[in-house]
């Protein structure tokens, strides 16, 4: 009898000991997709636009990973979907901030939440710019004729601004420099999906990929064939853009 009384008291207690540690998220919670530009600037004082779900009521974004980070929310709407985009790629809504990182700031170090009366969103890693020379990426440079050149190593910071868009960049090298191209977009909630192609100044491929062990950015590494010119192309995998298709692109020898 003791021992049935036991399993029953036991009966009641324990499902509110599984909800009291597993709390359920408020289905109204904010979710941070991405950045826009998605790349932030250390030791610099940048508007940054936030774009997610649940967004448009946030009054607060918090700052982890580094000291003495400043941020001050400007102002949070909903905004349209394109057509035929997918929303859980794009957003929905989206909060502007002013944020400014010491100098000290590292890739991979910073997160950002976003904080409603639905609670506090994922924490969002920013994509912090890095010791590389940064080249931003300049219109029209959708062309072998009107490629933008860079010299390596380099950071592009660049955007497919449109459907079908193309950014072309070329590039002088040597017989058998080892040349790796890497895409930063998709891992930091870019909704960009790339693809990469390398060409020769004859126009030949000398490669190209889509997808890199199961991410959306791809990487690339080439060894040059013969001195020349080379042009790296990224575009879209599915054609789409817009402003907010950000991505990083490191070029750089190995």
């Amino acid at each position: 009898m003791r021992f049935f009384l036991f399993l029953l008291a036991f009966a009641f207690v324990s499902p509110t000991s599984s909800q009291e540690k597993q709390p359920n998220p408020k289905k109204d919670a904010p979710k941070v997709l991405y950045a826009m530009p998605l790349v932030a600037k250390p030791n610099e004082k940048q508007k940054i636009t936030l774009r997610g779900k649940n967004l448009a009521s946030v009054k607060e974004v918090k700052v982890t990973g580094i000291a003495g980070a400043k941020v001050k929310v400007l102002g949070a709407k909903a905004v349209a979907v394109p057509n035929n985009y997918p929303g859980e790629r794009v957003g929905d809504s989206e909060v502007e901030i002013e944020l400014e990182l010491p100098k000290d700031a590292k890739l991979g170090a910073v997160t950002l939440a976003a904080v409603s009366d639905g609670g506090d969103s994922n924490a969002y890693t920013l994509l912090v710019r890095d010791d590389l020379p940064a080249v931003a990426e300049k219109e029209d440079n959708g062309g072998f004729d009107t490629a933008q050149p860079v010299s390596l190593p380099c950071a592009l910071e660049g955007t497919i601004k449109s459907e079908k868009d193309v950014d072309v960049f070329k590039f002088e090298g040597k017989k058998g420099l080892k040349v790796r191209i890497e895409v930063q977009g998709a891992r930091f909630g870019s909704p960009v999906d790339g693809c990469l192609t390398v060409y020769a100044a004859d126009r030949t491929v000398i490669d190209s990929v889509d997808d890199a062990n199961g991410s959306a950015d791809p990487v690339l590494t080439v060894v040059l064939p013969r001195d020349g010119t080379y042009f790296i192309a990224m575009i879209d995998a599915h054609d789409l853009g817009g402003a907010n298709f950000g991505y990083r692109l490191v070029v750089k020898a190995e």
